[in-house]
């Protein structure tokens, strides 16, 4: 059996971790642990959460804005954002032995420029 992808790792993580929360798959976790909310207050919650995601969809827009505010209630898992991309360009660092740079198109506006210790596990190949 060959190596799994990036993406059927991720999934099997995210499988877990659904699992230890006791949460269907695909399930909204503020919405399963929110099930027993009269219907008027399910719907205020709606409007919070859309208003979140407009804020958060507007400060990754805005340039150096800061974070949109994130619910207290959600698990801390739900607070992640995962990214995957595709590297197209890696270098050794400059000022580091055990360090590569990246470049990593995500799909964004511009590809994003991270350091990583993958020296340890990958050669520049």
């Amino acid at each position: 059996m060959g190596a799994k992808s990036a993406l059927e790792q991720l999934e099997d993580l995210i499988a877990d971790l659904e699992a230890k929360l006791n949460l269907a798959p695909g399930a909204d976790p503020v919405v399963a642990a929110d099930n027993k909310k009269p219907q008027q207050q399910q719907q205020k919650q709606q409007k919070k959460k859309d208003k979140k995601q407009n804020a958060k969809q507007n400060a990754g827009k805005a340039k150096g804005g800061a974070a949109a505010p994130v619910d207290p209630n959600l698990p801390d898992i739900c607070k992640l954002e995962f990214k995957v991309g595709v590297i197209t360009k890696a270098w050794v660092h400059p000022d580091a032995d055990k360090l590569y740079c990246e470049e990593i198109d995500c799909g964004e506006e511009a590809p994003r420029q991270i350091a990583s210790g993958l020296c340890a596990h990958y050669s520049l190949e």
